[in-house]
């Protein structure tokens, strides 16, 4: 019995707690976790530019779908910030058939988003974490979803029904 595996893919501006997210998911739900930032950081440490023509973005496409194409459920954590790259993981969806779940992390709390940010510490080496004026200043396309398919926006100033939201669309249940 072939099961179609799960790709769950979050988006959202830096500090609205995607990877704290999506490493619970992932454990919970037994993922595969990918962080854009993980491919990218090794790389900027020697050049600084490395993963602005979306270099970052296509490795861990070709990480997902080989994880994918074996079978195992997968989770992404990366801004996801433009149609394009949206574009990129809808077209990762319909090649691999996975069941996907696309999920938009939003702050109603300004001065709560910005404190996350301003309060963030790389847990990567040589990573430099945003600014609030670089979040403020990011190029970030509104979700159109006739172009970027379907999303279910989550509110992430409460990170515990941020976490019971996602596990409610992804399982079709309540945690218990």
């Amino acid at each position: 019995m072939d099961i179609t595996p799960k790709l769950v893919i979050l988006a959202g501006l830096p500090g609205t707690g995607k990877t704290t997210l999506a490493r619970r998911l992932s454990r919970k739900l037994s993922l595969v976790y990918l962080r854009v930032d993980c491919i990218e950081a090794p790389f900027i440490e020697y050049d600084p530019k490395a993963g602005s023509k979306g270099e970052g973005y296509r490795a861990l496409i070709n990480l997902a779908k080989e994880n994918l194409n074996l079978g195992h459920g997968v989770i992404i954590d990366t801004v996801n910030p433009l149609h394009l790259s949206r574009a990129m993981f809808m077209g990762l969806s319909m090649e691999t058939r996975a069941e996907t779940f696309q999920f938009e992390l939003k702050m109603k709390d300004i001065l709560l988003h910005k404190k996350r940010v301003e309060e963030r510490k790389s847990d990567i080496m040589n990573l430099r974490v945003p600014t609030w004026q670089d979040v403020l200043d990011r190029e970030y396309d509104a979700w159109d979803e006739s172009v970027d398919g379907p999303v279910t926006v989550i509110w992430a100033d409460d990170g515990e029904q941020a976490f019971r939201t996602c596990i409610e669309a992804i399982c079709g249940t309540e945690l218990l």
